[in-house]
């Protein structure tokens, strides 16, 4: 029973790795999953203890760094680049619909046929509903603006 024992626990972390990358949209455990089916398998074969963790490692830690590598060479060489329909709204005018006061965290702005939330880009400046700003940029979901 003994020599089954790695087999039972390099199959339980197999598993247990399937489950947790399903559970997860993270990619935190896809990485062990190859190491330790090889390793799986080589305690089948009663390879040594110490051969199965080598490997186990080795498997483990070259994909996580070549998918790493490749993932931000390839899929991430855009981020950031890319405008969004949003971008589009910087240099717009915009009529203020609720007075605009940074100090009391409220503001909102009608542009496009959209209510935006909105916040003066000098920290001193107000606006009251019915004027005209210009947004100058985006911040999370507000809208930036100054007087136009």
């Amino acid at each position: 029973m003994e020599e089954y024992i790695m087999t039972i626990i390099w199959a339980a972390i197999f598993v247990g790795a399937i489950f947790l990358e399903a559970e997860t949209a993270e990619m935190i455990a896809v990485w062990f999953m190859p190491g330790a089916l090889i390793s799986l398998v080589l305690s089948i074969f009663n390879v040594e203890l110490w051969i199965q963790l080598v490997v186990f490692v080795a498997v483990s830690a070259i994909l996580l760094v070549l998918a790493k590598t490749i993932f931000r060479k390839k899929l991430l060489k855009n981020v950031g680049q890319e405008k969004t329909d949003t971008d589009l709204l910087i240099g717009k005018a915009a009529r203020v619909e609720e007075d605009i006061v940074n100090s009391e965290e409220k503001g909102a702005v009608k542009v496009g046929g959209q209510i935006w939330s909105a916040k003066m880009s000098d920290e001193t400046e107000t606006a009251v509903a019915g004027e005209t700003v210009i947004i100058e940029r985006i911040s999370g979901v507000k809208l930036i603006c100054r007087r136009s």
